[in-house]
């Protein structure tokens, strides 16, 4: 009986190992469409976030193009408006309407472009009547760019 016994126990075992379980067959082939399918859907979905990265930079760029020169003009009007207070406003008034010193003509309305001019020539001695000592002594100091912000802030009076 002993013997009987192990010998069927080999005999399972033997034809246990000999052959693969049809399950296992089946699931493997299932398996194959299924992971082409997730692999499409994963180059479906990088694309997808690709293109949904490309738009929002390009969103981004748009609106800093948008915005950056407001904050420019804003900030250099806040830089003019600071110049033409501590060096202007003192002869010319706060709106430069004011005569300075009564021998000027009023700055208020003049184009930023003769501006420029104006002050660059005082700066370099080369422009000037009456008040040629004074305004150079005021434009000196000035760089270039603040002749601009400046200049641009009183065009806008």
């Amino acid at each position: 009986m002993k013997t009987i016994i192990l010998s069927s126990l080999a005999l399972l075992l033997f034809s246990a190992c000999d052959s693969e379980p049809t399950h296992e067959k089946t699931t493997q082939r299932a398996s194959k469409p299924k992971i082409e399918a997730v692999n499409e859907a994963t180059k479906n979905v990088e694309t997808l976030n690709a293109a949904a990265k490309e738009n929002r930079t390009q969103a981004e760029a748009e609106i800093k193009l948008k915005t950056e020169p407001a904050i420019a003009a804003k900030s250099d009007a806040l830089n003019g408006a600071t110049l033409y207070a501590n060096k202007c406003a003192s002869c010319h008034g706060k709106d430069g309407k004011k005569s300075a010193l009564n021998n000027s003509a009023p700055i208020a309305g003049w184009k930023s472009e003769r501006l420029i001019t104006v002050l660059k020539g005082y700066k370099d001695g080369g422009y000037g009547g009456k008040m040629k000592a004074i305004m150079q002594g005021q434009s000196k100091p000035l760089s270039d760019t603040e002749i601009k912000l400046l200049s641009h802030y009183i065009s806008t009076l």
